[in-house]
């Protein structure tokens, strides 16, 4: 199940673990039209081509990648700032 939550103000984590492409950009793109500019949002994955394809299609969009991070075995956290 997708689990969307807020970590702080201006601050959000998408967690789309268990999912395989497209669903994860579907998801992600669907959660950042809800945000507003500058708002960050973190990505959780544990899908290894959704750590390219995630990041490509948010940047066809116009948002900013922070960083790609392997954060534990088999996981990955995609942080994009929304513009």
């Amino acid at each position: 199940m997708v689990k969307f939550v807020k970590i702080n103000e201006g601050r959000y984590l998408l967690d789309v673990r268990g999912y395989t492409c497209p669903y994860p950009v579907i998801y992600t793109k669907k959660v950042l039209a809800k945000l507003n500019n500058g708002e960050v949002l973190e990505v959780l994955t544990d899908n290894p081509p959704s750590c390219e394809n995630v990041p490509r299609a948010v940047k066809e969009d116009g948002h900013e990648v922070l960083s790609v991070e392997n954060i534990e075995r088999g996981v990955w956290r995609i942080t994009i700032v929304k513009r």
